[in-house]
């Protein structure tokens, strides 16, 4: 080899020697962007809003007019203290109030309207409660024909939610006497501040000539009152609907996430439960659609109508149309998942950080997509697996480690000598494309503590929580600042010892590149500075022999002369977009490169 070309440039692959790598890939890409051959920094995030304070570690964006990333400022913004929030629009359909449900590990799952969002009012507890038992007194009636009859009373939310009915309660009397139904009062919280009840309604059973006995709906009346007396007949009563929220539970206080699936199902967890809410009917939760699995839950995932459930343990899927015909199916090895932020829903599947390496689960089975990229050991050091927030950027998996909140006991230090926060690992994250070789894999940095990455529900944009502030990758934005990056190729045996004696960099300097410094800086060692648009590192048997700056693209730079070397490397660091890098043992060599 008396030549060497790079171009066009890719990610790493830590799992191959660097001798061995493909001459395109490197042996180390820091804040790299490859997507289009040449080497690049990862965009910058842009400044999208302040949140409201320094706790605030997710937000949900719901668009005022338009939802497309052009208009993300035009927004209505839910801010969460939790990182583990989950937020799920409403599923019911041509629902006008827009409602939008809340779950999260630090409190009991919510919902709220967009215009209660908007007016900034707060949420409503999720779930309607079982009304009290009624009393019941017969009275009057001429007709020597008797019956017997059950009532039962269900309560109604102010956007037609209806919960579980009470306890029955049964009478015989004539079937033209006055039946008279009297109950308590709901709790005052109730009716606008927890739940926001607004009716009530009376359910009676009709025995059909087979001797079966259904509910079937009565009347229905303001939320402030407490007696009804019933007079209708069998006949009139029987031509109206049938209860229907007899199993329709609140869903559990402890519930701590909740994803939405097709055929209107939602999905929710706690401990080694998963719960499902009615079709349509995201506050009813019936108690004997719950599945339970071997390990505690870490976090749920969707692809297609599977349910993804990723434990401490095994991998189950759920799958089902409806459910009430849920299959639940263990996948075999035990897999566990690191951390619930990790779980990335794609459409390929779903993506989980174990600590094996980035799992994806497809229809096709379990896939170890990192296997072959990166082996266990480098993943563990790479990656922050235990506190992985992660988000699909363009085709790739983008990860961050993020702060680890309540390190310690409240009460175990000063807290203004000691922080209770670990920020280790929030400064490191990794770029995967699993679908490109030549991406492969990416090293991420952030110069301030990352606190939560995340995907727009409406837009697919990417946001991340940093600095007290919401940001924006904006990766449509062709000349968005990009990141200074480093990118170092691979090493380069020559057929004997030789000597590379000049080099070339083609590059583009982008409009937002800094003023140059005046005087070239020519020293071996150096970083690059807040004046330099890029350096260049030539290594020679692993030693720095050659640092000069990228001023000129395409310019012929001389490398050092007499010795020679067995191995050949160099390194980029830079803001400029560097298209291609040549080098040869002779001037005229490097012509024809």
């Amino acid at each position: 080899m008396t030549a060497a070309r790079i171009s066009p440039f890719g990610g790493m692959i830590p799992a191959t020697d660097d001798t061995l790598l493909p001459e395109i890939n490197a042996a180390w890409a820091q804040n790299t962007w490859v997507y289009q051959g040449t080497v690049n920094g990862i965009p910058a995030p842009k400044f999208l809003r302040e949140n409201t304070d320094d706790t605030i570690t997710k937000v949900y964006r719901i668009p005022n007019n338009y939802t497309d990333a052009q208009h993300l400022n035009d927004s209505i913004w839910m801010e969460f203290t939790n990182i583990d929030t989950d937020v799920v629009r409403s599923v019911v359909i041509d629902d006008t109030f827009d409602r939008y449900y809340i779950a999260a590990p630090s409190s009991v799952p919510k919902y709220n309207t967009r215009d209660r969002i908007a007016n900034g009012d707060p949420a409503f507890l999720l779930g309607i409660d079982q009304p009290p038992t009624p009393a019941l007194v017969i009275t009057g009636g001429a007709s020597a024909t008797q019956r017997s009859t059950a009532y039962v009373l269900t309560y109604v939310s102010a956007y037609g939610e209806e919960g579980p009915p009470s306890n029955p309660i049964s009478g015989t009397g004539k079937v033209d006497a006055t039946w008279t139904l009297t109950w308590g009062a709901p709790d005052p919280s109730d009716l606008g501040v927890t739940r926001n009840l607004t009716n009530v309604r009376v359910y009676r059973t009709v025995t059909a000539l087979d001797g079966t006995t259904t509910y079937f709906f009565v009347t229905e009346l303001p939320i402030a009152t407490v007696t009804y007396a019933d007079t209708q007949t069998d006949a009139a009563v029987s031509l109206n609907e049938l209860l229907s929220s007899t199993t329709w539970t609140a869903p559990p206080d402890d519930l701590v996430g909740i994803i939405s699936m097709s055929n209107g199902m939602v999905a929710g967890f706690r401990s080694n439960e998963v719960w499902f809410a009615e079709p349509y009917r995201p506050h009813a939760w019936p108690a004997q659609y719950t599945i339970t699995t071997e390990f505690p839950i870490v976090g749920l995932g969707v692809m297609g109508q599977t349910l993804v459930v990723l434990t401490q343990g095994y991998i189950h899927t759920a799958t089902g149309i409806s459910p009430s015909n849920i299959s639940i199916v263990k996948l075999a090895g035990i897999l566990p998942c690191s951390s619930r932020g990790s779980i990335l829903s794609a459409p390929e599947g779903v993506y989980f950080a174990s600590p094996s390496g980035l799992i994806l689960v497809s229809g096709a089975g379990v896939l170890n997509v990192t296997k072959e990229l990166i082996r266990k050991d480098k993943w563990l050091e790479f990656a922050q697996v235990s506190t992985m927030r992660a988000v699909r950027l363009n085709n790739a998996y983008y990860a961050f480690g993020s702060v680890r909140f309540g390190v310690f006991e409240e009460t175990a230090f000063d807290e203004d000598a000691f922080t209770q926060e670990d920020f280790a690992g929030a400064y490191n994250g990794i770029l995967i494309d699993p679908t490109s070789a030549t991406v492969a894999f990416n090293i991420l940095t952030s110069p301030t503590p990352i606190i939560n990455v995340m995907t727009d529900a409406w837009s697919g944009e990417v946001f991340i929580i940093r600095d007290g502030n919401t940001e924006w990758i904006d990766i449509g934005d062709s000349s968005a600042v990009r990141d200074p990056y480093l990118w170092r190729s691979k090493i380069f045996q020559a057929e004997d010892k030789k000597n590379f004696v000049a080099q070339k960099i083609y590059f583009n300097i982008p409009p937002w590149a800094p003023d140059l410094n005046p005087v070239p800086n020519a020293d071996l060692v150096q970083t690059l500075a807040a004046d330099q648009w890029g350096l260049v590192r030539c290594y020679a048997d692993g030693r720095l022999v050659h640092t000069r700056e990228l001023r000129e693209s395409g310019e012929q730079m001389r490398l050092p002369s007499g010795f020679k070397a067995d191995y050949w490397q160099w390194e980029i660091e830079a803001r400029v977009e560097v298209k291609s890098l040549q080098a040869a043992t002779t001037t005229d060599e490097l012509r024809s490169v």
